[in-house]
Parts: structure tokens; C-alpha cells; sequence
């Protein structure tokens, strides 16, 4: 479909929003035996919230579940909406993401669709990730992720 967000055969990622990446790991690694973990600091000082330029700083950890990528969401700070999120719900699954070949079209298709972008950060080459105001409907806020290109 010339319109399609995203595939749904596409998804790799699931992020949970988290007070202590370190604290996560930690339990994960020791009740359920997941990882290796990779431990990650991002700085999105050009990153958007609700349209605006709000950059922000975080820790990110990631491990895989088979092919699915999990991101444990840590702020450090800036305004997100993964501290919206921290505030009116406490730890917990957060978003799914799907991959997609153009971020631009896809947020094109999605503000078609009637979406509007919560956050969002796109590097020069067009990569970068948009979070979709999904959750109304279902309760789940959808990513969409353009890797950038190795």
C-alpha cells in the first residue's frame, strides 16, 4: 500500500521505560538470565516533543528476546514523553517499534492516517525514529525506527 505507516512484519523493537537501566539489568540478569546487555548514552539535543525542539539525554540498555531488540529506556534529562510516561504510569512497557525504509514517508503516511509525532529526531541522512500517538486507541504507543545506514 502506497500509504502504509509501517509492515507489520517489520517490528524490532519493544521499549520499556525504566527508573535505572543498571537496576534492570540487574534483575533481568539475574532472574531471568537475559543477555548480554549493551549499555548506550544518547544525547538528542535536535529531538522533538509535541513538535517542538526538546532535546534530551539518556541511557539506553538493549538486549534481544530471538530476533526482537528490548530497549530499556532510562532520562537523564530534557523533556520526553517517556517521562510523561514514567509520571502517569510508573515502569513499564512503553512501545513497539518498526522498522521502516523512509522515515520521512512514513511520517507522512501516519500524519495522513491522522497521527501526530510525540517525539521525534532525524539525522542528516534521514534516519532517525518518530514516536506516534497510537495509544488511544489499544494503549500503545507505536516507533517508527529508520536505522542509520552502517
Amino acid at each position: 500500500m502506497a500509504d502504509q505507516i509501517m509492515e507489520g512484519n517489520s517490528l524490532c523493537q519493544i521499549g520499556i521505560v525504566v527508573k535505572s537501566v543498571d537496576e534492570t539489568i540487574r534483575y533481568f540478569k539475574e532472574v531471568f538470565g537475559f543477555g548480554p546487555f549493551e549499555v548506550k548514552y544518547v544525547d538528542y539535543s535536535d529531538a522533538t516533543y509535541y513538535g517542538e525542539k526538546a532535546g534530551y539525554r539518556g541511557k539506553r540498555g538493549f538486549f534481544h528476546l530471538g530476533p526482537i531488540e528490548i530497549e530499556l529506556v532510562e532520562l537523564v534529562d530534557g523533556k520526553t514523553i517517556h517521562e510523561d510516561f514514567l509520571k502517569q504510569h510508573g515502569e513499564g512497557l512503553h512501545h513497539i517499534g518498526f522498522e521502516v525504509k523512509s522515515l520521512p514517508e512514513a511520517r507522512k503516511n501516519a500524519a495522513k492516517a491522522g497521527f501526530k509525532v510525540t517525539q521525534g529526531y532525524s539525522r542528516e541522512d534521514g534516519s532517525g525514529f518518530a514516536y506516534l500517538d497510537s495509544d488511544k486507541i489499544g494503549g500503545v504507543i507505536m516507533e517508527l525506527i529508520q536505522p542509520q545506514k552502517k
